[in-house]
C-alpha cells in the first residue's frame, strides 16, 4: 500500500488526523437492536507517536476467543452505535474517550450476519491511561503506531467455500453505488462466483499473538485509507 503518512510525524498530527477523518465519518443516530454490535477504534499517543490500541480477547470467551479486536460488543436495545461502543470500551478496559469523531458510513457484516458499527475517537496518552481490564474478556492490550500499520499491511488469500456467511462479508467489501437490499443481494450473488479472495492483514507486534485479521483488519484498513494519501 503506497501511502503518504509523513504528516503523522508532525507536532499537530492529532489535529491533522481528525481533519482528514471527520469529513468521511457519519453519526449513526438510529437506535439499534441487540442483533447489531459496535466497536470503538481508539487512537492514542504513545511515546509521542499516534497509535491505534487493540485488545486480545481471552481464550475462555465463547466467540472469537484469543483473537485481536477493538473494544466493543453487542448493542443493548435502543442504544446508538456510539453509546454501545463507549459503554463496551469502559466495561472492557476501563477507559472513556476524550474525543469521539464519528462512525464509518457503513457497518461491516460479520460472519454471523450481524452489522458491526465502528466508532472512532481519541483516548489520550497511553502512559496516562488508568486502564482496568475485564479479566473475563480481555487478556491484554497493545498499541501499534499508525505509520507502522500502513507499512506492515499485507494481504492474505482465502478460498471461497461458497458459504453465504462469507458472501455477506465479501459483499460489504465491494464498492457499490447502490445501498438497497436488492442491489446488495446482487453483489452477494456475483461474489458467490468467486473461488478465492484477499483480505488485509496486519502483523501483531507481540510474537505470541495472532495477526490482526478479519473484521478488525477490515476496519483498520478503512480508517487508514481515510486518513492517508495514496501516492501515484
Amino acid at each position: 500500500m503506497n501511502l503518504n503518512v509523513s504528516w503523522i510525524r508532525s507536532r499537530n498530527a492529532l489535529s491533522l488526523l481528525r481533519e482528514r477523518l471527520t469529513p468521511k465519518l457519519v453519526e449513526h443516530k438510529q437506535k439499534l437492536s441487540r442483533s447489531s454490535s459496535a466497536v470503538f477504534v481508539p487512537f492514542c499517543h504513545r511515546e509521542d507517536q499516534l497509535n491505534l490500541l487493540f485488545t486480545k480477547r481471552t481464550e475462555t470467551l465463547n466467540s472469537h476467543s484469543g483473537q485481536i479486536s477493538f473494544p466493543g460488543g453487542r448493542c443493548e436495545e435502543g442504544e446508538t452505535a456510539r453509546e454501545t461502543s463507549i459503554r463496551e470500551m469502559e466495561e472492557e478496559i476501563g477507559v472513556s474517550p476524550s474525543q469521539v469523531w464519528g462512525n464509518l458510513s457503513r457497518p461491516v457484516v460479520s460472519l454471523k450476519l450481524q452489522n458491526v458499527y465502528a466508532c472512532v475517537g481519541y483516548i489520550g496518552h497511553f502512559e496516562d491511561l488508568k486502564m482496568k481490564l475485564s479479566p473475563n474478556e480481555v487478556s491484554h492490550v497493545f498499541t501499534v503506531p499508525v505509520e507502522d500499520l500502513v507499512h506492515s499491511r499485507f494481504e492474505k488469500t482465502y478460498q471461497n467455500q461458497r458459504s453465504r456467511r462469507q458472501w455477506e462479508m465479501l459483499a460489504d467489501r465491494v464498492d457499490s453505488e447502490f445501498d438497497d437490499q436488492q442491489d446488495r443481494a446482487e453483489n452477494i450473488r456475483r461474489i458467490s462466483q468467486i473461488t478465492e479472495y484477499t483480505m488485509p492483514v496486519f502483523p501483531s507486534p507481540i510474537d505470541t499473538d495472532p495477526d490482526i485479521w478479519g473484521m478488525t483488519a477490515v476496519m483498520t484498513d478503512r480508517f487508514l485509507g481515510c486518513c492517508t494519501l495514496r501516492l501515484g
